[in-house]
């Protein structure tokens, strides 16, 4: 990431860029050839901190936010076809990234992972043994000043995001935001709106192919009420004007436009395998909807969050003030104080 104004690389006196690996060749070749020379580095050095943001085998410390990938391929078993599931069980690639995986978390020189939720510190814990000493959990942070003036201001926006998308202003609307439909949960968002009352509508913002999702709710019977957006410019705006956030994911390590529904001042719903679920009170500023996710379980979390809709326990300042916790700057400070130094 860079700032306003930057490009990469970046030009700094305390900033050195090593160029390693051949970055050509399929997703296996790249990998491989990654870490291959990162190693090679490192051997050449003398760091004696080196913290990992991607997939190494050499490193002391670990930023884990994207959980695990053995966590990740387990769970994903559930929601692919038996194909895919078979296609990616003989992968050399993803065998490659357990083989790394597994050495990183098992090396003598691991002194500490950061995780970006309990649920994550629970599937580094389970899967690979790591001590209880050496997890620290340390959330995913969100851009929670940037986002104070659409807060402020909300109503208007909403309106003219509305208009912009020929949406009806008077619709209560679920907002589901975020790409990679299936992992996300999309889906259950679609058949979670089947159960609520015929004037509710779901907006989806987020990249991916849509037909097979259109047909799930015109089978549902609620075509005419999901609405395709694609892709926007900072998508936790379409909250302004949407009751609750909804993000029933199949899996995601923290589940950052969870936390952007509540800094917009909506109750949000995640599922139990969805890092957010620390935040989340059940019944009071959100609903955790249990995995896997039936039909009664979707019924359930739905009608939940039809009441707190209606009867919301929360003002919308106090969901704001709810999310300053993840906060990019209190997380950096955390980060500092607990992780690295």
């Amino acid at each position: 990431m860079t700032l306003p104004g930057q490009h990469w690389p970046l030009d700094h006196k305390n900033l050195k860029v090593v160029h390693v690996g051949i970055g050509y060749g399929n997703r296996l070749l790249q990998a491989w050839s990654f870490n291959r020379g990162v190693g090679k580095y490192l051997r050449n050095g003398r760091e004696v901190t080196i913290l990992s943001l991607d997939k190494v085998t050499d490193f002391t410390h670990l930023h884990a936010g994207g959980g695990t990938h053995k966590t990740f391929l387990r769970l994903r078993r559930r929601y692919s076809n038996p194909i895919a599931n078979f296609f990616r069980q003989i992968s050399p690639f993803h065998q490659y990234l357990l083989y790394v995986e597994k050495a990183g978390f098992e090396s003598p020189n691991l002194v500490k992972v950061r995780c970006n939720s309990q649920m994550v510190r629970r599937d580094v814990q389970q899967e690979y043994g790591v001590p209880e000493e050496k997890l620290i959990v340390i959330h995913s942070g969100i851009r929670w000043k940037a986002m104070e003036a659409a807060f402020a201001n909300r109503r208007h926006l909403g309106t003219e995001l509305c208009q912009k998308h020929n949406l009806d202003p008077s619709w209560p609307c679920l907002l589901f935001l975020g790409s990679g439909f299936d992992r996300k949960g999309l889906d259950i968002a679609i058949e979670g709106l089947s159960v609520l009352p015929s004037i509710y509508h779901l907006v989806v913002v987020g990249k991916g192919a849509t037909n097979a999702y259109a047909r799930l709710a015109d089978n549902l019977g609620v075509g005419k009420r999901v609405h395709f957006l694609g892709p926007q410019p900072d998508g936790w705006r379409y909250a302004a004007f949407c009751k609750a956030m909804v993000l029933p994911s199949q899996y995601d390590p923290f589940g950052g436009a969870s936390a952007e529904g509540h800094a917009m001042g909506i109750p949000v719903l995640v599922s139990d395998k969805t890092g957010y679920a620390d935040w989340v009170t059940d019944g009071f500023n959100g609903v955790i909807i249990p995995t896997p996710m039936g039909r009664p379980q979707i019924e359930s979390a739905f009608a939940g969050l039809h009441e707190l809709i209606e009867r919301p326990k929360w003002p919308p300042e106090k969901f704001r003030e709810h999310a300053r916790h993840v906060d990019d700057d209190v997380i950096l400070d955390k980060l500092l104080r607990e992780f690295i130094c």
